[in-house]
């Protein structure tokens, strides 16, 4: 099972951000939800770049916290620069796998909480009225 940074997904990411945004205001949330193109790509670039096995190996490998958090700091001011030279047909590309995510591990989630609510009602039924 992967560990630590390896676990980040661009989808998992998106949807913190969004329920983030949905506990502080509901006028945010539907602006966010509405414009979220941008910060999808974004995360995507992101995650997809810190998940390199060159730097996942390089990071693993290095067992100072202050120089992982450099190699880390480092390697994101690359992602931006890197993310800046992207096109927008680029960037409407990696918002769309990253909605694709999100959409995706909603629906997950949506089965698995579906799953244990059958479970829980199996075990423990509801009283008869």
């Amino acid at each position: 099972m992967a560990k630590g940074i390896a676990k980040v997904s661009s989808g998992w990411a998106s949807w913190k951000w969004l329920s983030g945004i949905d506990a502080k205001q509901r006028m945010w949330f539907l602006g966010a939800v509405h414009g979220r193109q941008g910060f999808q790509a974004w995360m995507s670039h992101l995650v997809k770049g810190l998940q390199e096995p060159e730097f996942l190996l390089r990071f693993e490998a290095e067992t100072d916290p202050w120089q992982r958090s450099k190699m880390v700091g480092q390697k994101i001011s690359q992602l931006r620069d890197s993310f800046r030279k992207l096109t927008d047909g680029q960037r409407a590309e990696l918002a769309k796998s990253g909605e694709v995510e999100m959409v995706t591990g909603l629906q997950m989630l949506g089965k698995d909480k579906r799953l244990i609510t059958e479970l829980v009602e199996l075990v423990d039924p509801p009283p008869a009225q």
